[in-house]
C-alpha cells in the first residue's frame, strides 16, 4: 500500500521535531506516521511513539510502502526508485542528535543501474573481441573482466 498525503491545511498535531517547519508531505500507514521535509531534506518517522530523523540526501520523495511481515522494511519512492529508509542516515532518534555515519550504501534500482549493468557487459564484450585479436593476454582479460563484474 502506498499512502503520501499532503498535510491538511489549518492542522496541528505536530508530532515532528519543530525546527523542521512545516512537512511538504505527511502519511500514516500500520502505526508508522511518515513527514517529509524537501527543504531541509528531512524525513521524520514516529513508530511506537519514538520520532527518528532521517537525512534525505537529494531524494525528493514522492510515496512510501511497507512489506507486511515481521521484521517488515520501510521504502520509499524517489526519483532514484524505490529505497529502503535504512539506507539513510539517520539524524536524530527522540530528539537526541546522532553521530554523523555513512548511510548504508544501497543502490536503487533504477534506470542508471540497469544502463550501468548494460555498459559493464559491452564492455566485457570489447574485451573478449581484444582477446581474441591477440591484443590482450589471457591474464590482463581475466583481470579486467574480474574488476568489471565486482561493479555489479
Amino acid at each position: 500500500m502506498n499512502l503520501f498525503v499532503p498535510p491538511a491545511p489549518g492542522t496541528s498535531g505536530a508530532w515532528w521535531p519543530v525546527d523542521l517547519g512545516r512537512p511538504n508531505s505527511t502519511g500514516a500507514q500500520n502505526d508508522v506516521r511518515y513527514a517529509y521535509f524537501a527543504w531541509p531534506r528531512r524525513l521524520a518517522i514516529e513508530e511506537n511513539g519514538k520520532v527518528t530523523v532521517y537525512d534525505t540526501l537529494d531524494h525528493q520523495i514522492s510515496g512510501f510502502s511497507q512489506q507486511q511481515s515481521r521484521g517488515a522494511s520501510l521504502t520509499f519512492a524517489s526519483q532514484h526508485g524505490s529505497v529502503a529508509v535504512a539506507s539513510l542516515a539517520v539524524v536524530s532518534v527522540g530528539g537526541v542528535p546522532q553521530p554523523a555515519s555513512p548511510p548504508v550504501q544501497e543502490e536503487p534500482v533504477s534506470t542508471q543501474s540497469v544502463a550501468r549493468e548494460a555498459d559493464v557487459f559491452a564492455t566485457i564484450e570489447k574485451l573478449a573481441q581484444l582477446h581474441a585479436k591477440g591484443l590482450l593476454s589471457d591474464e590482463e582479460c581475466a583481470a579486467k573482466k574480474a574488476e568489471l563484474l565486482s561493479r555489479l
